[in-house]
């Protein structure tokens, strides 16, 4: 006898094989009466498609407000900055969630609204039911003709996704200067004995003879380079404004001197000046009257347009030893310095004599004129020094500088020559002695004038003080150091959240009306699927397609489905499926189907 074998029906239900193992099938329960289907919206689908707007909206504003509490702050670590993108990237990723959600509610409630209204080819109801997870859904044309509101409404819901590729980006790190304030003890200017006692010599009577060789190499420095000696750096990239008193010299004309200062008369400017000797034609003669206190009388043939336009009259300048407030800008940029002057307010006129200042430091100290300060005295040692003396014109050797005819004695070696002054128009620009390569120099004469270029002198070498580091004081640092920031571009992140919310509700609110058209809330689920295709005339044009495997074979693809009434005689109530295009009629709302 040949063995059994298993038989099949075309319409892929197996017969099953009786044997003495096999299970008693577990009967379905039947429904003893028979119910309409229930009509009805109830609240669950349009809360889910509301509540899911809400909730992407408050966490657009969740994350709004999350990235704006780290803006402008510091960068802690590179923790704390890969945490912040990570959190901002799941704000992101649930808004999107919640809104692409919303739309695909609205989505389903439209694909049935269309289904009941339009008859469509088998193959593009699959597009319609695919068209929110395939991308290929949108390459069937029935999709574009006959549900061209559920394919706007899937083209959105592919496209809100995006947002969660540029809100997280929109906290950013940028790089710019801390601007902290720090206490630091950084280097001043101090004339208290306890500085300019180390910057003088003295003699075996404690009193002053000349300046340190340290005070005298600073100057020398700073006259000849025309800079400020630079002072270290609190911190590498940093600011701060620094206050101190000090000495500087203030130059007028002879012809305001003449009026404003006391004991500055024409009779002791011309017996400072007498002829020049020897054949020779002067060019500069500076000089110190005994007569007057911490005062120079300078005259220069030669012609400056910012200062005297007559070529033929000389610069006669009065210039005096003043008591100054300066206030300097510090920056540091890598740790080379820029010293910008805030202001330098002249207070008072040194005017105490060689005498009391030269024995300052004696014993008898105390007793002096407190207005007298030694340090003072050693700056102007220093300066009169280079500003006494004279430049001449000789017919056999040129230019000559003679320091005897000075009035006091001088306590430096460094020629006007080698110095910024040289460069001045009053120097060089005279009938007699024209240097051609003078307007080359002029840049080297700071602020234009000799005039001017003196006072500047002063304000530098003062200001060089700084590097010997006279006295320390506490004043608030600006740091400077390059830092890392958060920075938050708001205006990108709220417009793509408030976009993306806005076509979310729109596509809601056609869900909405789908879902009133449909009167009852529908989706993709196995079940909407296994009770609406109910119908005997599916079963026939199910057979050898079963096992539903993509994409169909055959014709079937093109027959036309529509959601709808079955019309046939041997029913007896009316019953809802899909069915064949002239085989449904569309729905009558609130009526009873079985």
């Amino acid at each position: 006898m040949s063995p059994p074998t298993n038989n099949h029906h075309a319409d892929c239900n197996p017969v099953p094989e009786k044997g003495p193992q096999s299970p008693e099938p577990v009967p379905v329960p039947v429904q003893e009466t028979e119910t309409p289907a229930a009509w009805g919206i109830g609240w669950r689908c349009p809360a889910l498609m509301v509540g899911l707007v809400i909730s992407g909206a408050l966490l657009s504003v969740g994350h709004h407000y999350y990235y704006k509490s780290f803006d402008g702050a510091r960068v802690a670590s590179r923790e704390e900055q890969t945490w912040a993108i990570r959190i901002g990237t799941g704000f992101a990723f649930l808004i999107k969630s919640c809104l692409v959600s919303a739309v695909g509610l609205a989505a389903v409630q439209e694909t049935w609204a269309t289904l009941r209204r339009k008859s469509v080819r088998l193959s593009g109801i699959d597009s319609m039911f695919a068209v929110r997870d395939s991308p290929l859904a949108f390459l069937t044309l029935d999709l574009w003709i006959y549900g061209k509101t559920l394919t706007g409404l899937a083209i959105i819901s592919w496209l809100i996704p995006l947002t969660a590729i540029v809100t997280p980006a929109t906290l950013n790190v940028v790089t710019y200067p801390a601007q902290d304030k720090i206490e630091r003890l950084v280097p001043s200017v101090n004339f208290d004995p306890s500085f300019w006692r180390n910057e003088a010599q003295f003699d075996e009577m404690w009193h002053i003879t000349s300046p340190s060789a340290n005070m005298t190499r600073v100057f020398v420095t700073t006259a000849s380079s025309a800079q400020v000696l630079p002072v270290p750096a609190p911190i590498s990239n940093s600011s701060y404004e620094l206050s101190f008193w000090g000495p500087s010299y203030k130059c007028q004309r002879l012809s305001e001197a003449l009026v404003e200062i006391d004991g500055v008369t024409q009779k002791l400017w011309d017996s400072e000046f007498p002829e020049p000797q020897f054949q020779t034609t002067r060019i500069y003669m500076g000089t110190a009257p005994s007569d007057l206190n911490n005062t120079l009388f300078i005259s220069a043939a030669g012609s400056n347009p910012l200062w005297n336009d007559n070529a033929t009259q000389p610069t006669e300048l009065v210039c005096q030893l003043w008591n100054t407030s300066y206030v300097v800008d510090m920056h540091f940029a890598n740790g080379i310095q820029t010293l910008t002057p805030v202001s330098v307010d002249h207070v008072a006129f040194a005017n105490w004599s060689e005498g009391a200042a030269s024995s300052s430091a004696a014993p008898s100290y105390s007793e002096s004129d407190p207005t007298v300060n030694g340090g003072f005295y050693v700056i102007h040692m220093i300066l009169s020094g280079l500003l006494q003396g004279e430049l001449v014109q000789s017919k056999r050797a040129g230019v000559l500088e003679n320091k005897t005819v000075a009035s006091s004695t001088t306590y430096t070696d460094t020629s006007l020559a080698y110095t910024g002054l040289f460069a001045c128009p009053e120097l060089w620009n005279t009938s007699s002695y024209y240097y051609k390569y003078g307007n080359d120099l002029t840049t080297s004469c700071r602020n234009g004038t000799l005039a001017q270029a003196i006072e500047d002198l002063s304000h530098n070498f003062t200001y060089s003080l700084l590097s010997l580091n006279g006295g320390d004081t506490t004043v608030k640092v600006t740091d400077l150091t390059d830092r890392n920031y958060y920075f938050y571009g708001s205006t990108t992140l709220l417009g793509a959240y408030m976009s993306a919310l806005a076509v979310t509700i729109a596509c809601v609110v056609v869900g909405f009306f789908a879902l009133r058209r449909n009167g009852v809330p529908q989706n993709n689920s196995f079940s909407s699927v296994l009770m609406s295709t109910r119908n005997p005339e599916l079963d026939r044009l199910a057979v050898g397609h079963c096992l539903g495997s993509e994409p169909l074979k055959g014709d079937i693809d093109k027959v036309r489905l529509q959601f709808g009434e079955i019309e046939g005689a041997n029913l007896r109530h009316r019953h809802a499926a899909f069915g064949t295009k002239g085989s449904v009629t569309a729905l009558s709302k609130g009526e009873n189907y079985y």
